[in-house]
């Protein structure tokens, strides 16, 4: 069911929402898993306002979807995996932030899971990431395993945040921490994609990473992996929810967090975020009532035990999601006690969506150091 608008955000989201104020925000991290430079100009200007959104990238993936079949029975396997991995990105982007309906939100996302399957039956056998499924709770946790080549090394656990999927820019993230030597696990946990329908969020949310951990231990005759060595990376909501995790169970022995707030301060602060991501802690949680919601959303860094592993982490100086983004990354960095580096851009936006090309490498680098 959709929810029920307020004026405020039926003219924001019609008249203030558009791409000269909003959506240029976003490219940087499209660009990174793989949409094509020309596809976004031909699609953003089909967008009327954000109520279209989905649906236009929707009928996008839809056209891409069906050239990389044609390009798969005409036996070209190459030409067809860069296709559904594009089908992929543009039905992410049409499901990323849609909280305005939910019904076509996760009909959106179960198309690009569907591509996504598609696209990585066409790799080689030692380069396909592997769909495990991973008992929480009474539910399972919905995963993918990116395997290095190299024997007996680290994993990197990557936290989605409010918004993400394990099949867009994760996979991506993924193929490049695997070709630099350490195991890669994305997974989607309550209240986020996959794991939506079966768990909302809630503030015990660091318990299925954990739970991911103990699967790992259990099963890891099969993998060999290396233990002894697991990090925890996440961005946005993720940037906190990686540290947070960190915190609570010390077999993590090292955590990125990008862009992450510290708090969020009860109904008076949420109400400060974008309205968009307003929405959205009701998607996360399930809840209709805006105070209900935050109830089971009101984290706080302070309340979780004290970081002692080694702590990298982003923020940035024009970061639109969030107010005050300089005393957020402040107050996750007098929280975590252990060896610690803040990397602050002033001018930066949400997840340094604009410095990627440093950040990504620099945290390949930091795990590198930290885990081999």
């Amino acid at each position: 069911m959709k929810p029920q608008l307020t004026a405020k955000e039926k003219i924001a989201f019609r008249f203030i929402f558009n791409e000269k104020r909003v959506y240029h925000r976003w490219y940087g991290r499209w660009f990174v898993f793989g949409l094509d430079y020309g596809r976004l100009n031909r699609v953003i200007p089909r967008i009327g306002n954000w109520f279209h959104w989905c649906q236009e990238w929707d009928k996008e993936g839809d056209e891409v979807e069906k050239l990389a079949v044609q390009a798969f029975e005409s036996g070209n396997t190459v030409t067809a995996r860069a296709l559904f991995h594009q089908a992929v990105a543009c039905y992410h982007i049409g499901q990323h932030i849609f909280f305005i309906d939910p019904e076509q939100k996760q009909g959106t996302q179960e198309k690009a899971r569907r591509s996504y399957q598609q696209a990585i039956k066409l790799y080689p056998d030692a380069q396909r990431p592997q769909k495990i499924e991973i008992p929480y709770k009474n539910i399972r946790l919905p995963c993918y395993l990116h395997a290095t080549a190299q024997p007996n090394a680290p994993v990197v656990i990557y936290v989605n945040g409010m918004d993400n999927i394990k099949e867009a820019e994760n996979h991506f993230f993924g193929r490049n921490i695997s070709a630099n030597g350490l195991n890669f696990l994305t997974f989607d946990g309550p209240g986020q994609a996959e794991c939506w329908q079966d768990m909302k969020f809630g503030l015990d949310y660091h318990e299925s990473v954990s739970a991911v951990i103990d699967w790992l231990f259990e099963n890891n005759r099969q993998y060999q992996m290396n233990l002894d060595k697991i990090a925890t990376v996440g961005f946005s909501l993720g940037g906190l929810l990686a540290p947070q995790a960190a915190a609570h169970d010390s077999r993590i022995c090292c955590t990125v967090g990008n862009s992450g707030f510290a708090r969020i301060g009860g109904v008076e602060g949420a109400r400060k975020l974008n309205p968009i991501w307003q929405r959205g802690i009701n998607f996360m949680t399930g809840c209709d009532d805006f105070e209900e919601a935050v109830r089971h959303f009101d984290l706080d860094i302070r309340e979780s035990p004290s970081l002692e592993c080694p702590l990298l982490f982003f923020h940035a100086g024009k970061d639109e999601v969030m107010p005050q983004p300089r005393q957020q990354a402040d107050m996750i960095m007098e929280w975590a006690k252990g060896e610690k580096e803040l990397k602050y851009y002033p001018e930066a936006e949400h997840c340094t969506v604009d410095r990627l090309d440093e950040v990504f490498p620099y945290i390949i680098d930091w795990l590198t150091h930290q885990l081999v």
